[in-house]
C-alpha cells in the first residue's frame, strides 16, 4: 500500500513585504507630485488670464473715455497722449468731478487721464496716495498715443512663469496688449 506524503501547511500571507510598500509610495508621491504641477500650472495660466482681461477691461474703458470726449481728443494729437513711464505726461489734478460748476473738456481729459493711470503708479489725489498702494499690473506701463484720429493704447506689464518641468522659477516675461481704434 501507497502512503501519501502528509501535506504542508499552506502559508498565508498576513501582511505587505517592505519592497511593495516602498514600490507604492514611490507611486503615489510621483502621480501627486504630477497633480501639484498641474495646479501649478493651472493657477499660473489663471493669473495670465486675468492680467489679461484686465488690461482689455482698461483698454476700452480709456477708449470710450476719449470717444465721449472726442472733440477734445482730435483737437490736438498731445491732449490724449501720454505714459505712465514718464510722469511729466500725466497731467495735475483739476477736482472738477466734484465740483458744481462740471469739468471742461480739458479738465475731463486731464481727469481721464489721471484716474486711468493710477493702475500703475501710485499719483497723488487719485487712489490710495500711500505706502499701500499696489498697481493692478506689475511692472506695469500703459500708454496712449493720438495721431489725427487714430489712437494706439498699449497696455505693458511683466510677470514670472512658473516652469513646470523643473519647478523653478522662469526668467521674466514681458506681456503687451495694444488697442488700436480711430476717434470719430
Amino acid at each position: 500500500m501507497i502512503t501519501e506524503a502528509p501535506m504542508l501547511p499552506v502559508r498565508k500571507q498576513t501582511g505587505a513585504s517592505m519592497i511593495e510598500v516602498l514600490i507604492s509610495m514611490f507611486l503615489v508621491s510621483t502621480i501627486l507630485l504630477g497633480v501639484a504641477m498641474f495646479a501649478i500650472s493651472a493657477l499660473s495660466g489663471n493669473r495670465d488670464a486675468y492680467f489679461r482681461s484686465q488690461a482689455n477691461l482698461l483698454a476700452y474703458d480709456l477708449a470710450d473715455r476719449i470717444r465721449a470726449n472726442a472733440d477734445y481728443a482730435l483737437a490736438d494729437d498731445d491732449n490724449y497722449s501720454f505714459n505712465t513711464s514718464d510722469a511729466v505726461t500725466i497731467p495735475a489734478g483739476s477736482n472738477c468731478l466734484t465740483s458744481a460748476s462740471g469739468c471742461s473738456a480739458q479738465q475731463l481729459a486731464a481727469e481721464d487721464i489721471r484716474q486711468w493711470a493710477e493702475n500703475f503708479i501710485d499719483l497723488v489725489g487719485v487712489g490710495s496716495d500711500g505706502a499701500d498702494y499696489e498697481p493692478l499690473f506689475p511692472s506695469g506701463v500703459g500708454a496712449v498715443t493720438v495721431d489725427d484720429n487714430s489712437v494706439e493704447m498699449r497696455v505693458q506689464w511683466v510677470e514670472q512663469g512658473w516652469n513646470t518641468a523643473s519647478g523653478a522659477l522662469r526668467a521674466d516675461g514681458t506681456h503687451d496688449l495694444v488697442l488700436n481704434f480711430q476717434v470719430q
